[in-house]
Formats: C-alpha cells, sequence, structure tokens
C-alpha cells in the first residue's frame, strides 16, 4: 500500500540547532591534553516564526557574513547551515583550512553572544545605526555584518563606523630556536572563540550604550575593553566537558591559570608572549600560594586602556571565583577525605563542582549585564559601574542571603575600585537614589505621577491591538524588510522609534511642569534658555531639521537615545518591567579656558568657525527608569551638562592623555574606528 510522503510543514520544527567550533582556539587542539577537549558544540534556538529564515551566508535576523578576502581579492562560497548533510552532524568539522568553518563558527558565537545578553536585559538586541553624530535618536541597523578574512594583520576589531565586526589573519611569529624554511602558521583570529565573544560584546554595547564610544575619561575605552573580556571569560564556564576538565586538573581551584582564565591563547602566542594574550587571574593568582602574596594591581598603578580594563575584568572575575568557593565549601568539606594526600577528584564531584562554577559565571554575568541599564549615558567611569551593578541585582533580587553583592564590592574595593561621594562601600550605600519628595518640592505627592501622562502616549507592547498599527505608518525612520509578516525584532525597532519621538515632544511641548526650573533639576538636563551660559548647543531658526511645531527657539537640544522596554525575571520567579529612557544634550568644550569663557557668553565672532566645530563635544544627560507595573518613576541617573568640574576633568584627559588625544582628534580616523587602534596598540 502506498503510503503519502509528509510534506516539510508536517514535521515538527527542531528546538534548537547545533554548530560545531573550537572551545578556545585552533592552538588547543594541536596540544594532546586540551586537544579531547577543544572541539565544542553551540546549541542555539531554532529560528523563532517571527524572525527572519536562516539564510545562505548565514544570514539570520541579527547577523550578516560576508566572506571577503581583500588582501587576496576573493569571495569564498558561503556555508549553507540548513544543508542536510550539515544538520546530520551539527555543522562543518572544525577546520582552518576551510573558510566555511570560519564562516559557521563567527556566527555560532556571535549568537551564542546574542543570547546571553537577551536573556539578561530582558529585551531583543539592537545594534547602533549609521552616522549616529547626524541622527543619534531613532536610528538602528538591521544586521551586524561580520567579515571572518578582512585583514591581513594580527588583529579584530569591531567598526562602529561600518556596524561591521573585522577579523584579520596573520603569520605567527617564528617560535625562538624554531628549525626550518616555515617561518611560522597562519592564526586566524576568527577561529578563537574568546576574539569572537569580545568583538561580538563590543557592538552589542555599542547598541545598547550609544556613547560608550567616546573616550572621554581615562575609564571609558578601558570600561568598553573590560565588559568584553568579562562575557568572553565568563562563557566559558558554559562548555560543560571543558569546565569538568579544567576542573580535574586543578583539584576544583579556579584560582589558579589555565584555559578557563586566559584570553586568545593562539593569538598571546603567534604574536610574541609566552601565553594568553590576557589573564583575568594575574592579579589574584598569587593570592592562592601559600608564599606572601603579590600586590594586587590597582587603578592608581596605571592609565593603559587595556591595563586599567585588566583591573576591571580581575576585580568581576575575583568576585565570581569567590562566589564558586561559597556555593562549593559543603563539597570541599565533604570531599576532605578524597582531597587528602593529593587524591584525584571523583567524577561525580567534578561534575558537581562544574555546575555550581556554570551557575555562579551565569549570575555573575548577568548581573554584569543587567548593569548597564543603571548607567548614566554617557562618560562611564568604574565606580559607576560598580553603583550600576548593585543597584541592577538588588532590584530584582532584593534578598541576598549568600552576600553575592558583598564579594563584587570587596573585590572592586582591593584594587582600589571606588565611589566618590558615598558614605561608604556597604552595598546598601552604592545604591543609586531613589527619587526623593524635595526633588519636586511643589507637589511632592505627585513624584510618582509625573510620567503618567508620557506612559499614556507611548507604545509599550505593540505585538497585537490596534496600537501596533501606529507605529507602521509610511515615513517611519526605519522599514520593515518583511511587509507581509510581522517581525517580532523590527517592531521593537520601530516601537522604540515611535517612542523616542514621543518623549521628544513631550521634552519640548511648553507646559506648566516643563517650564518649572524644578523640573530641569529634576530630570538632570536644560529644557529651558539660559543666557547666562551660551556654550549649550541650542534650537536656532536657520538649523537644519528646526520645526517651530515642535522645538523651541533657544531652547536646548535634547536628545532621545533609548526609550526601550526591559522585562526581567528573577531566579526565585520575580519579575521587573521598566521602561528604560537615556537622554543626552551637549555644549561646546574648547581646551583653552579663554576660549571656553568665549562660547559662554556666545561670542560667535570670536570664535569664528570654531563656534560650529569646537575643540569637541561635551556631553551631559541622565537615565531615567520608570516601573511599567505602576508608572511609578523609580530612578533617575543623572550627568549634568553644566557640571564645570566634570568639563574641566575631561579638558584634562583630552590634552593630556596621548590615547585620548589620538582618539579624539578631530578628523581623525581614530574617531571612526577607536577599537582598531586601541587593539592595535597592544598587539
Amino acid at each position: 500500500m502506498a503510503t503519502d510522503r509528509l510534506i516539510s510543514d508536517d514535521y515538527p520544527m527542531p528546538a534548537m540547532r547545533r554548530l560545531r567550533v573550537y572551545a578556545f582556539d585552533p592552538q588547543a587542539s594541536i596540544e594532546l591534553d586540551s586537544a579531547v577537549i577543544n572541539d565544542a558544540v553551540i546549541t542555539l534556538p531554532w529560528e523563532n516564526r517571527w524572525e527572519d529564515p536562516l539564510e545562505i551566508g548565514p544570514v539570520n535576523e541579527y547577523l550578516e557574513v560576508i566572506d571577503y578576502d581583500p588582501a587576496c581579492g576573493i569571495f569564498y562560497a558561503p556555508v549553507d547551515l540548513n544543508h542536510p548533510v550539515l544538520l546530520a552532524q551539527d555543522g562543518l568539522p572544525p577546520s582552518e583550512g576551510r573558510p566555511q568553518f570560519h564562516q559557521q563558527m563567527v556566527f555560532a558565537v556571535a549568537m551564542r553572544t546574542i543570547r546571553t545578553f537577551e536573556r539578561a536585559l530582558g529585551r531583543p538586541v539592537l545594534w547602533a545605526g549609521h552616522n549616529v553624530d547626524a541622527a543619534p535618536d531613532r536610528n538602528f541597523s538591521k544586521r551586524l555584518r561580520i567579515y571572518p578574512h578582512a585583514l591581513r594583520e594580527a588583529n579584530a576589531y569591531y567598526s562602529p563606523d561600518k556596524r561591521a565586526l573585522l577579523f584579520g589573519y596573520f603569520k605567527a611569529q617564528r617560535p625562538e630556536g624554531a628549525i626550518g624554511a616555515d617561518d611560522g602558521n597562519w592564526v586566524f583570529t576568527c577561529l578563537s572563540q574568546d576574539i569572537v565573544a569580545h568583538e561580538t560584546t563590543h557592538a552589542i554595547l555599542h547598541g545598547v550604550y550609544r556613547r560608550s564610544v567616546d573616550a572621554s575619561n581615562v575609564d571609558s575605552l578601558a570600561f568598553h575593553e573590560a565588559f568584553a573580556d568579562i562575557v568572553a571569560l565568563l562563557q566559558h564556564f558554559s562548555m560543560t566537558g571543558v569546565v569538568e576538565h579544567q576542573i580535574t586538573r586543578s583539584r576544583g581551584s579556579l584560582r589558579i591559570g589555565n584555559l578557563l582564565t586566559g584570553l586568545a591563547e593562539q593569538y598571546g602566542r603567534a604574536t610574541g608572549r609566552n601565553g594568553a594574550l590576557r589573564y583575568a587571574l594575574e592579579t589574584i593568582t598569587a593570592e592562592g600560594q601559600e608564599q606572601a602574596p603579590a600586590k594586587i594591581a590597582t587603578l592608581a598603578d596605571t592609565t593603559e586602556p587595556h591595563a586599567r580594563g585588566g583591573i576591571l575584568v580581575a576585580a568581576v572575575f575575583d568576585s565570581f571565583v569567590t562566589i564558586y568557593e561559597r556555593r562549593t565549601a559543603d563539597l570541599f568539606r565533604i570531599a576532605r577525605g578524597e582531597l587528602a594526600g593529593g587524591g584525584v577528584l571523583s567524577p561525580d564531584l567534578v561534575a558537581r563542582l562544574a555546575s555550581e562554577a556554570a551557575k555562579a559565571a551565569d549570575h555573575v554575568l548577568r548581573m554584569c549585564v543587567r548593569a548597564l541599564d543603571y548607567l548614566p549615558p554617557m562618560d562611564t567611569r568604574f565606580g559607576e559601574y560598580l553603583r550600576a551593578i548593585i543597584t541592577a541585582d538588588n532590584d530584582l533580587v532584593a534578598d541576598d542571603p549568600m552576600r553575592y553583592r558583598v564579594a563584587v564590592v570587596e573585590a572592586f574595593k582591593k584594587r582600589g575600585i571606588t565611589v566618590p561621594g558615598c558614605i561608604s562601600m556597604a552595598p546598601d550605600s552604592l545604591l543609586w537614589e531613589d527619587p526623593q519628595p524635595h526633588d519636586w518640592p511643589s507637589a511632592p505627592e505627585l513624584l510618582t505621577e509625573l510620567f503618567g501622562d508620557l506612559l499614556s502616549t507611548l507604545v509599550i507592547d505593540a505585538q497585537f491591538g490596534g496600537r501596533a498599527r501606529e507605529i507602521d505608518k509610511p515615513g517611519d525612520p526605519y522599514v520593515p524588510e518583511s511587509p507581509n509578516r510581522r517581525n517580532l525584532r523590527e517592531l521593537t525597532m520601530l516601537t522604540t522609534q515611535f517612542n523616542q519621538g514621543k518623549i521628544h515632544d513631550w521634552l519640548n511641548t511648553s507646559s506648566p511642569q516643563r517650564d518649572n526650573p524644578a523640573w530641569e533639576k529634576l530630570l538632570g538636563i536644560m529644557l529651558l534658555a539660559n543666557p547666562a551660559d551660551k556654550s549649550i548647543l541650542t534650537w536656532e531658526a536657520d538649523d537644519k531639521g528646526f520645526d517651530p511645531h515642535r522645538h523651541l527657539l533657544g531652547a536646548p537640544r535634547v536628545e532621545v537615545h533609548s526609550a526601550r522596554v526591559a522585562r526581567r525575571s528573577g531566579p526565585d520567579g520575580q519579575e521587573l518591567q521598566q521602561l528604560i529612557v537615556q537622554l543626552m544634550q551637549k555644549r561646546r568644550g574648547y581646551f583653552e579656558q579663554s576660549d571656553q569663557d568665549l562660547a559662554i557668553a556666545g561670542d560667535k565672532a570670536a570664535l569664528a568657525d570654531r563656534w560650529d566645530t569646537p575643540d569637541f563635544w561635551f556631553r551631559g544627560g541622565a537615565t531615567i527608569q520608570i516601573d511599567l507595573r505602576d508608572g511609578r518613576l523609580r530612578r533617575i541617573i543623572r550627568k549634568r551638562v553644566t557640571n564645570d568640574d566634570r568639563l574641566a576633568e575631561e579638558r584634562a584627559f583630552r590634552t593630556g592623555d596621548t590615547l585620548g588625544l589620538a582618539v579624539n582628534k578631530p578628523g581623525g580616523p581614530h574617531r571612526a574606528e577607536p577599537f582598531a587602534f586601541v587593539h592595535r596598540s597592544q598587539s
């Protein structure tokens, strides 16, 4: 009897897509001890119905891999991850000599990093748009482009200008004493899981926090580098087999340098180092040794971005190790007999320790990622990031019986990362302040209701219902690529742009509330004309984009950089739903105080062309958090553009620090590609 064949739509869709990668990099596959663990598989959720399907390239909802090699003038054939042969074997097997595997690996690692951020942030990842300086608000890119073979040099970087990840390849330095004509093997940075995760994090951070690429203080680029390292390092612990192998070797300790605690081993060796490019535990390994511990590096010891960022990485990793040790203390007490006399850990104990390490790493990584929504919108300092970590974790998980937040604070404090102005380094003292009645003295009882009128005009959830049609009208800045199918990530972009426009109009519409000077003080931004300081950028009648129906002549300009909804869940079912709004404005900055005084006085004639093109733009603004469960104003994190002390600090940084000057030189190439410059400075 003939049997009708099922058509493909009748089969259930797979839950996950499995792709093979190097757990670390190709170097680990040619060393006997690590070769057994270096072939790994990354498991990604299968594409949802509301996302663009995965196509040849690979190309999907978030990423577009373009494999052009400009040094050779060749386009390499793209991989088809939906081919039945590849689906049957979890993609191509690891191979240095097959460009299609290179494409598969960068795609898999980048997508895993994206999913990690979405789980912590509680919303889709969006990429920064084209020409952020010209159109800072309502501006996104659909996809991040990845070029696995973009450069023939020892470098890899995220390009804010191209909205792309560019990976290099190069000949390794010939090892000293090597015999033969070979001058070194080819090293492909796109095959290092650490490097791919690091560069993807740069792109994600830029999309979340648009002005994070500006070098405005000694911590700014260091924070970008450190944060990318933190993500790459903590993602190591999601690979169960690798963690079990390394824990067996170290007998359960994570305070010993190994593959888990280093970054980019092959790259480090190929560029003349003895081991990994950077180690998380360089400053704390000595603490686990019997001899007197070495001096722990502090922020006062260096201003170089990678070195300074390494101190932040060490602080976060130290706190993770401390949390792991607290979670496993009972297991080590039970296994005391096993460990006596140098005994080997049992497989069951190794599995439990690896599980606890993975849980602790995931917890700390989520703490670090959630903190991004608790930072001021520009000019980040390490101390502010500490406050952001503590506040974000406290908002979602108020009860901290294991004292994780204390572990974080202690690790930061040991490295000289402090918070000026706080009465102590106790976690409750580091929380960003809640709004107080004196912030709105005219009607303090209405403080939590000030944003009610605004919320009623916004689209908080446009997946269903009539409000969805409001943001699909022609002329919106972002046009959906799929007009016949509702793509929820595209809808998120449209919703964000729609809400940014509504917030911008609300801030610029005259009302008794808006025209009250106390409103400026509450928000931390300038809204009313200030004759005493004309250096702040204001709306003028001849300005491009000036609309007399939407803008107040002579009023300070306000950019709405973000208006995003975050929905997060805690470990015990806690829920947090917030609207995160980032406001930004700028002020003319000059290296000479005499020129600054002319700008404050509004003397355009004396400054001539330098009125429109100052030495630098000094920025200020605020991050506003509104609780969507009750419409309450939860928090305002301010950095005022009128702060002359901060202006003086930024002027001193830009004129006195070699790296800061090079990155910020007007019109210089390093301003468009800050990460290429910073990365080359360390190779």
